[in-house]
């Protein structure tokens, strides 16, 4: 039997009682903060900073795990169930999550993909005319949707037009390359692997600039709970961006290391992308400027419009420049 206290011996009875009821909540709360500050990603070159900031060390002392998972999909799912306290999505895929309540917090603008996200076609599907009555692989997330609806409008169609396959982005390669599909809504570093197999660009993010926009979310409570891990989170990004513009050659000889790519593989990614540094976040998110906040209510306009939206999400409040390390 375990000893009681001696503070619990001489209390009074009602005493007791409330002590019973409060030191488990207590230790299930200290449970819950020793918890690492788990950060889903999938893969994609715009979040590799927080990978090259592990590698740096600027997590070495803190609670920051990092959680790559397969795709888009699992990242929303796992932060749905409460297994992440922060995640990488787009800013679109964030909203799909935030109409359903959950009061979630951009705290940081990781990129703006300008070129990384393509529709590419196979063999015999050269042009995006060619498309017409073909099957084309999409993940079923709202980034895919966007994509795929800019292209297709673009050349007088719409989605009746096509036969859609839901293919998640480690599924795209194969699907592909066995003709499962005829042209595929795609990214990096997958994007290179299709057309160095002989597929053919069809559309790209860089014909819809800052529509599709790369973000860190966190759960409002989590980030009321966790401020110093998040803001430690945050640190790290930056310091590799300025690793990656004081010594660019190391910076990708680590990161393709860990993407299993060669180095100068990384510049043909990268180039499809903008990674805005500390005072282009504090800009991006402070309230009142009209920036992102324009383009985030727009975004709303269009998902919900097209139907990627069931409902409008209350943005209030959702871009916050909180937690950024001071300029």
């Amino acid at each position: 039997m375990f000893p009681i206290p001696r503070i619990l011996r001489s209390a009074r009875p009602a005493a007791v009682w409330l002590l019973c009821l409060v030191l488990p909540w207590i230790a299930a709360c200290e449970v819950q903060e020793r918890r690492p500050f788990r950060v889903g990603t999938n893969v994609w070159p715009g979040y590799e900073t927080l990978y090259l900031a592990r590698e740096l060390g600027a997590y070495r002392n803190s609670d920051i795990k990092l959680v790559e998972l397969p795709n888009a999909s699992e990242v929303i799912q796992a932060l749905r169930n409460g297994t992440l306290e922060a995640a990488a999505l787009t800013l679109d895929e964030a909203l799909s999550v935030a109409q359903d309540g959950y009061d979630l917090r951009v705290a940081l603008i990781m990129d703006f993909s300008r070129g990384g996200d393509a529709l590419i076609g196979g063999a015999d599907v050269a042009t995006l005319g060619d498309i017409r009555g073909r099957r084309v692989g999409v993940e079923s997330t709202a980034v895919g949707a966007i994509l795929l609806d800019a292209a297709l409008r673009s050349a007088g169609m719409s989605v009746a037009d096509v036969e859609l396959v839901p293919l998640t982005v480690d599924e795209h390669y194969d699907a592909f390359a066995s003709r499962e599909v005829d042209a595929v809504v795609t990214f990096e570093p997958v994007r290179t692997r299709l057309l160095d197999a002989g597929g053919s660009p069809l559309f790209d993010s860089s014909r819809i600039p800052n529509r599709i926009v790369d973000v860190l979310v966190v759960p409002a409570d989590v980030a009321q709970r966790r401020p110093d891990s998040l803001r430690t989170l945050l640190h790290g990004h930056f310091m590799a961006l300025d690793y990656m513009r004081a010594d660019t050659d190391e910076a990708m000889r680590i990161i393709a290391a860990r993407m299993h790519l060669e180095p100068d593989a990384l510049a043909q990614l990268f180039a499809g992308l903008f990674l805005p540094g500390l005072v282009d976040n504090h800009h991006l998110l402070a309230a009142g400027q009209a920036g992102l906040q324009r383009s985030l209510a727009e975004l709303v306009e269009l998902m919900h419009a097209r139907g990627m939206l069931h409902r409008k999400p209350d943005t209030a409040g959702m871009l916050s420049a909180s937690w950024l390390p001071a300029r």
